[in-house]
């Protein structure tokens, strides 16, 4: 009885009915839920590209593991911190660290940045020279230069200059009654020699030298603010952390990439979920137009249900004959769906069809989990509209 409801079904979807309604309706249905299926494979798609796109910019610049005082800001141990990573087999190297706000007046503009003082190890832990394209990286035989994020370089029209200085400002802590400018700031000239390009986290970013970052900050050259590390990879950032934690003790602070990045990727996790559910909406309302094609088929066939009772089809099979029917319109819109998704997915991929920025076109990334998501989702809803509508049979 499942092959005769099967062969039925197929007939209903592929015979043309004399009623030109049922095949309108039927076209509407099938247009409809290939049109949300493809929409849905790309927007998810499009979100694994940018989530893997925002992580390996992140990866430029954020450390595998990064040590910070548990309590203030200044790590005066230092020595003691150097000492006990260099124990440490599983690291590879690290590189001290100060962060800190900084006032940037250049040619009579002004922005408030945030300043990143780094030493000359700094590349072996992240490849912040990577992201550079325009000038050069830092030069740490002198330390009155340093390079801007693309954001501050346009607002502030400062780029690669080599002749006219920055004024760098910062306030000075704790000075007490301040009775002219020097005694609330202290200033620094210095010159951009390099623009780097990353994600907007890092779009008002400034880094320097630790040596300039000291001086505004009137640290000694013992002092920073945190160390940033890169391991080995024989062991998981999470093993390391527990290993660095017993040897420095609870009086640091020890993070991982995945620590430091979970705030991005909540945002990212939760704007995938939105689009998904938004799409998945979608989806519902395009399966009340499949909703419409059986209800039609079930009344435009009424004479023919007569006809299938007579010749003993149970109540059961016929009903299985218009839940059959729903499900491979919606087999064949969804496939259809995602097999024009993945050609526009592919076409984005070598040509960049579609622009995130001036140089950069969207991510498209294939994914399993993507496609069975579509799949789950289409299927599984289409499915149920199916089994609801053909309860109708009487």
């Amino acid at each position: 009885m499942r092959n005769i409801s099967l062969y039925i079904a197929k007939r209903y979807i592929f015979s043309k009915t004399n009623t030109n309604a049922v095949n309108i309706i039927t076209s509407i249905a099938v247009g409809a839920i290939l049109v949300a299926t493809a929409a849905l494979f790309i927007i998810l798609s499009v979100f694994s590209g940018l989530e893997k796109m925002n992580l390996k910019y992140y990866s430029n610049v954020n450390p595998e593991i990064k040590i910070s005082p548990s309590k203030g800001k200044v790590l005066d141990s230092l020595t003691f911190v150097v000492d006990q990573l260099k124990q440490q087999k599983d690291v590879k190297a690290f590189s001290k660290i100060i962060e800190e706000k900084v006032y940037i007046d250049y040619k009579g503009k002004q922005d408030i940045a945030y300043l990143k003082g780094v030493d000359e190890n700094f590349t072996k832990v992240t490849r912040l020279d990577t992201v550079i394209y325009g000038g050069q990286y830092l030069d740490f035989n002198r330390d009155d230069n340093f390079i801007v994020s693309n954001g501050i370089a346009e607002r502030l029209q400062l780029y690669i200059d080599p002749i006219t200085p920055a004024d760098l400002m910062m306030p000075k802590a704790g000075t007490g009654l301040i009775k002219q400018e020097s005694d609330a700031f202290t200033r620094k000239d210095a010159y951009s020699v390099g623009v780097f390009i990353l994600n907007e986290q890092y779009d008002k970013h400034v880094f320097t030298t630790l040596g300039l970052a000291q001086e505004l900050l009137l640290l000694n050259e013992n002092q920073c603010y945190s160390i940033e590390v890169k391991t080995t990879g024989k062991k998981s950032f999470n093993e390391v952390k527990i290993q660095l934690q017993k040897a420095l003790g609870s009086h640091y602070k020890i993070e991982t990439r995945q620590d430091l990045d979970s705030a991005f990727l909540k945002v990212m996790n939760m704007e995938n979920l939105i689009s998904y559910l938004i799409f998945t909406l979608v989806i519902i309302i395009a399966c009340f137009n499949l909703a419409g094609t059986i209800i039609i088929l079930i009344l435009d066939k009424k004479k023919e249900i007569q006809t299938m009772y007579s010749f003993g089809l149970s109540r059961k099979n016929i009903r299985n004959i218009f839940f059959q029917t729903g499900f491979i319109i919606t087999f064949i819109a969804m496939t259809t769906g995602l097999l024009i998704a993945s050609v526009i997915g592919l076409l984005q991929i070598d040509f960049g069809l579609v622009m995130a920025s001036p140089t950069v076109p969207f991510p498209f990334i294939f994914s399993v989990e993507n496609f069975v998501a579509v799949i789950v989702t289409v299927l599984g809803l289409g499915s149920l509209v199916s089994w609801i509508v053909s309860r109708q049979v009487k």
